[in-house]
C-alpha cells in the first residue's frame, strides 16, 4: 500500500488544485451576476436542497464513504513489512540498520569465498536467511561435505554485521548438475 501512496497523493493534489481553480472561477462568475460557467452548480443546489438527510441515497453514500474510509485506514495502519534489519549499537540514540538485499549480498560473499561453490541464492526474512549454494562438483557427498564450511562462513559473517536480532541461518548446498 505505501507504494501507492505517493502517486495517490499526486493525484489528489492534482484533482484538488482543479476543485480549486473551478471554484474560483464559479465564485467570480457569481459575484458579477453571471451564470454558472463550468458546472451547471444551480441544479445540483436545488436538488440538494430537496433532498432531506435521512433519504435512502444519503445513508447509501454514508456507508460506502464511512467503508471505505475504514478501509484504507485499516490498510495504512497494518504495520509495514520488515526492509531493515537492525544493527547493535552501544547508544540509544543511534538507529543503525541494514537492508534485507543487503544482508543477502553479505551471506552469498560469504558463501562464494569458499572454495568449491560456484553460486549462491540467497533470501533474507527479518528471521530467517536462506542459502542455497551450487558447488562445483557433480556428486552429492561431496557437496554435503561443503555444507558445514559454508555454514560456518555464513554464520561468521552475520556475527560480523552485528545485527540485534539475527535471523536463523538454513543453509543447503546442492552438487552441480551438468
Amino acid at each position: 500500500m505505501r507504494v501507492i501512496n505517493r502517486p495517490l497523493a499526486l493525484v489528489l493534489a492534482v484533482a484538488l488544485a482543479a476543485a480549486s481553480v473551478i471554484l474560483i472561477a464559479e465564485v467570480i462568475a457569481f459575484a458579477v451576476h453571471a451564470s454558472a460557467v463550468i458546472v451547471h452548480w444551480p441544479a445540483w443546489y436545488r436538488q440538494a436542497g430537496r433532498t432531506h438527510w435521512n433519504a435512502s441515497v444519503i445513508r447509501l453514500w454514508s456507508i460506502i464513504l464511512i467503508v471505505a474510509g475504514v478501509l484504507v485506514l485499516g490498510l495504512e495502519l497494518k504495520p509495514r513489512r520488515v526492509t531493515r534489519l537492525k544493527l547493535r549499537s552501544g547508544q540509544d540514540a543511534t538507529d543503525a540498520a541494514m537492508t534485507r538485499r543487503g544482508v543477502a549480498g553479505a551471506l552469498r560473499a560469504a558463501a562464494l569465498d569458499i572454495d568449491g561453490v560456484s553460486t549462491a541464492a540467497v533470501t533474507a526474512r527479518r528471521r530467517r536467511a536462506r542459502v542455497t549454494a551450487k558447488s562445483t562438483v557433480r556428486d552429492r557427498p561431496a557437496a554435503d561435505a561443503l555444507k558445514e564450511p559454508v555454514t560456518e562462513a555464513c554464520r561468521r559473517r552475520l556475527d560480523d554485521l552485528q545485527l540485534r536480532d539475527p535471523p536463523r541461518l538454513r543453509v543447503r548446498v546442492t552438487p552441480r548438475s551438468r
